[in-house]
């Protein structure tokens, strides 16, 4: 017998034995794949959750920002918040999660965003990244609760369409515990309770004796004891919408007598308003949206600059609330199906009062006047990705200001949207 033979007959043999262990082993059925499924009920994008009836969409966005600044702006103001730099490039990062479930009280929603900046903090100087939650609430029906944008105002949620520029209206993310009925045919009506902190741009108080940072003015809030209240009326209709809403909003301070005692003290302001939205059928994609706003006590619903007062109290004593207006808006255009064109303008002017006058070390504490007028148009190159340029003019004029600030600024914006 040949070697070639010995080897071949203990191949077959161990073939023959591991084909009889096979045959000995029990027949099992695969595991089904479940595969995502697409869900359409709320529209593009969304797919359902395996295994549950909760349909989620992930979503985001980067933006490239290439900005230019005025630089003679800031020392004409005396100020830094630019530091003198003449542009600024920054990086963003967005991203979005969107679950929805129907259940028998309603839509259950929860909506997350969390944005990454990456850049100069419009020059700053510290050239870091910023991370910082956008939106994170719970829906359900007409209930909505957790950290969303205030229910005071439209024009800065629905609208709003500028790439940089600032403008003058109620703009904050807050949280809230809010109930929104509806009436049918587009009516509904809004009560919203808020955290009055995040509504409160600053205090007045004289310095020292007992302040904090002696000898420079300070925000010596006591703290909070009643959130804001806010109530809106809305409609909304295929010619577009309109709303009015009001706002109740309460400071809590140390007061100073004329005898330096510091005991705790309250003012209560408020904020009123109305904005809307029409849309122009004879123009693609055209519509003209107004909001205005007048505000005693209370700058955050007007969108005061931080030179803008709650309440102000002197060293002898003197009070006042501050008091002003604001006017915003906007013309948008489709031009053609990729192509947008926004012409935008914002004018705010506030009056911290008579007792901001004695306050004699605030340059800014008594008077001024603050807009803003620009236009940008906005391209899309292809499905997700467009590319905008924005130009505008901003002017500060103030009664207690070293100098009126005038600039024009811009800068283009690359996006990417998925």
């Amino acid at each position: 017998m040949t070697m070639k033979t010995v080897l071949l007959g203990a191949a077959a043999g161990l073939m023959t034995v591991g084909a009889a262990q096979a045959a000995d082993l029990p027949m099992t059925k695969a595991e089904a794949v479940e595969y995502v499924k697409v869900c359409t009920e709320f529209g593009e994008g969304f797919f359902y959750i395996p295994g549950t009836d909760t349909c989620l969409r992930i979503g985001g966005e980067i933006r490239a920002d290439y900005r230019f600044f005025d630089t003679s702006f800031d020392k004409d103001a005396g100020g830094i918040s630019h530091n003198n730099d003449a542009y600024d490039f920054s990086t963003e990062g967005r991203m979005k999660f969107d679950a929805r479930t129907q259940t028998e009280y309603g839509l259950l929603r929860s909506y997350f965003q969390v944005n990454i900046r990456q850049g100069n903090n419009e020059g700053a100087g510290d050239h870091s990244y910023n991370l910082s939650v956008d939106k994170a609430f719970i829906q359900l029906g007409g209930l909505t609760a957790g950290f969303a944008h205030t229910f005071f105002g439209i024009y800065d949620n629905d609208y709003g369409d500028t790439i940089f520029a600032p403008y003058f209206t109620s703009s904050s993310t807050v949280n809230l515990l809010a109930y929104t009925a509806t009436f049918g045919g587009g009516f509904s009506a809004t009560l919203s309770i808020e955290d009055g902190g995040e509504h409160t741009n600053q205090l007045i108080a004289p310095p020292g004796d007992g302040f904090e940072n002696a000898g420079h003015f300070t925000t010596a809030f006591v703290g909070k004891r009643v959130p804001d209240i806010v109530g809106v009326l809305r409609v909304d209709q295929s010619w577009g919408e309109a709303a009015v809403f009001a706002a109740a909003h309460q400071t809590e301070f140390f007061d100073v007598d004329t005898v330096g005692i510091h005991t705790p003290g309250s003012e209560w302001g408020w904020a009123a308003g109305a904005g809307g939205a029409v849309k122009l059928p004879f123009l693609a994609g055209a519509h003209i949206a107004l909001e205005g706003v007048y505000a005693d006590g209370a700058s955050n619903y007007v969108g005061g600059p931080g030179d803008a007062a709650d309440y102000v109290y002197s060293f002898n004593g003197a009070t006042d609330h501050g008091k002003g207006w604001s006017l915003t808006g906007e013309f948008g255009v489709d031009v053609s199906p990729a192509l947008n064109v926004t012409a935008f303008g914002s004018y705010v002017s506030w009056d911290n009062g008579e007792a901001a006058q004695d306050t004699v070390f605030y340059v800014n504490g008594g008077e001024f006047k603050e807009w803003v007028a620009g236009a940008n148009a906005t391209y899309t190159i292809v499905k997700g990705l467009s590319v905008g340029a924005e130009v505008y003019y901003q002017s500060i004029q103030g009664k207690d200001q070293l100098a009126d600030a005038n600039g024009w600024f811009g800068g283009v914006r690359l996006k990417r949207v998925f």
